[in-house]
């Protein structure tokens, strides 16, 4: 099953990048079809065929508009998405404290939480029925982090998640 999420993330990696210019971290969401990935998988892995197999992950995979959080202590900051093709959404949530986790390098770190829901909620970081969270420390190391989940809806599994990153990516060379 591993095997199966290498290319949908490396595509979701390649998709995200952001501009080297801007010094704000920036987060998306994502949803893949894990069914629609597999099939793309084993069909690739038959035919070796590249231009289907990138066809067929980016029709696999919904990246939602990426969005810079606000940085500071105690600050939240929250999105909505609707799920496409059904009346669920989708609340993703960053959120910065002193007071959660310190570390041998400070107090500061990062929380972020996706959860799927009938109603949008004021955060993903609440106590609710099914979120994905995760949260780390935050300091000039920090580079990405990500919280994901498996959902099912109308009978279909996705992977559901967010992503953030908090260093730019320089520009590749030629």
């Amino acid at each position: 099953m591993i095997k199966l999420f290498i290319p949908g993330v490396l595509a979701l990696t390649v998709a995200a990048q952001t501009n080297p210019n801007d010094q704000a971290h920036k987060c998306h969401v994502y949803l893949v079809d894990v069914a629609a990935m597999r099939k793309a998988f084993e069909s690739y892995e038959e035919n070796r065929d590249e231009d289907t197999y990138k066809k067929d992950t980016t029709k696999a995979q919904r990246i939602f508009p990426e969005f810079a959080p606000k940085i500071g202590e105690e600050e939240l900051t929250t999105r909505h998405y609707d799920l496409p093709e059904s009346k669920l959404k989708i609340t993703a949530s960053v959120y910065y404290t002193d007071e959660s986790m310190a570390s041998a390098e400070g107090q500061d770190s990062m929380v972020i939480g996706v959860t799927l829901n009938e109603k949008k909620l004021e955060s993903a970081l609440a106590d609710v029925r099914s979120n994905a969270i995760a949260e780390v420390t935050l300091d000039d190391h920090t580079d990405t982090l990500r919280a994901k989940q498996y959902v099912e809806v109308k009978g279909r599994r996705y992977l559901l998640g967010i992503e953030c990153r908090c260093k730019t990516r320089a520009a590749p060379t030629k």
